[in-house]
């Protein structure tokens, strides 16, 4: 049995479902877990819902059937763009974790530990995955972008993302310069010119020409990346969204070959 919710999640529960949902739409998710409109319609989304899970919660003495409709609205099977679906549900996790519920990625409720504060709360509902399509994120990237993904900024959770390569670079270098001049301050390579970071022998043509693909892939990942008109808080949350989203992998990408770099010895 679950316990009563608390008026201020049922609220905030309620806020959340005027804003994703039509009168109409209200009406059919009432009929599916069987909740009575009390209202028939006399207030707005917020209060009609309200007011109606409110008294289920009083007649029932529990919140089973507010569970019920919560579990009901946000199934996977509702959501045709898995962005959407993501974030509606790092929304509701983070208004129910101070109930001790969480909302799988399946639809399916289970228990978790009571959040106490605002900060544990976001933290549950939005921290930065692990994975991202299959890859494991470098744990040298989340320090960077967490705060700005918490935030939902993701503009600037890219620019941070980038920043942790050049700070990388920076460390295992010694360099103070930035952008494509630190990469070729670490990595240049021809002539007479010997790089001081490699990630491999520079034996033959071959290593030395996937060293100069990585050096270049470096460069132009902050080329596309650090590039402010290509990146304006004007674009859409979701593109944003997607686009950290692959920033995180190429950056994952360039973390794990930079650990195997060693300093050649020249400089």
């Amino acid at each position: 049995m679950q316990d009563k919710f608390d008026k201020i999640t049922i609220r905030t529960f309620s806020n959340w479902m005027a804003n994703n949902f039509t009168h109409k739409q209200i009406s059919e998710e009432f009929q599916n877990v069987n909740i009575k409109d009390i209202t028939e319609g006399q207030v707005n989304k917020q209060d009609r819902v309200y007011n109606s899970l409110l008294a289920r919660q009083d007649n029932d003495g529990c919140g089973n059937n507010i569970l019920n409709l919560i579990q009901t609205v946000i199934s996977p099977r509702r959501y045709g763009d898995e962005m959407d679906f993501e974030k509606q549900l790092r929304q509701l996790n983070e208004m129910l974790s101070y109930e001790g519920i969480e909302i799988g990625t399946d639809g399916k409720a289970f228990k978790v530990n009571k959040a106490k504060t605002v900060s544990e709360a976001k933290g549950r509902a939005v921290k930065v995955k692990q994975k991202v399509h299959g890859l494991s994120i470098h744990s040298d990237i989340i320090p960077y972008c967490e705060e700005q993904y918490l935030k939902e900024n993701y503009f600037h959770a890219i620019l941070e993302i980038t920043k942790s390569v050049a700070e990388k670079l920076r460390t295992k270098s010694g360099y103070t310069t930035d952008g494509s001049e630190l990469v070729e301050n670490c990595f240049g390579l021809g002539g007479d010119k010997r790089p001081m970071l490699a990630f491999n022998a520079l034996l033959s043509l071959s290593e030395e020409s996937e060293h100069k693909g990585f050096s270049n892939f470096i460069k132009g990942f902050f080329s596309m990346y650090r590039n402010p008109t290509a990146h304006s808080p004007k674009i859409s949350e979701n593109y944003q969204l997607e686009e950290m989203s692959e920033v995180l992998v190429v950056a994952t990408i360039i973390h794990n070959k930079l650990d195997k770099t060693f300093k050649t010895g020249y400089k």
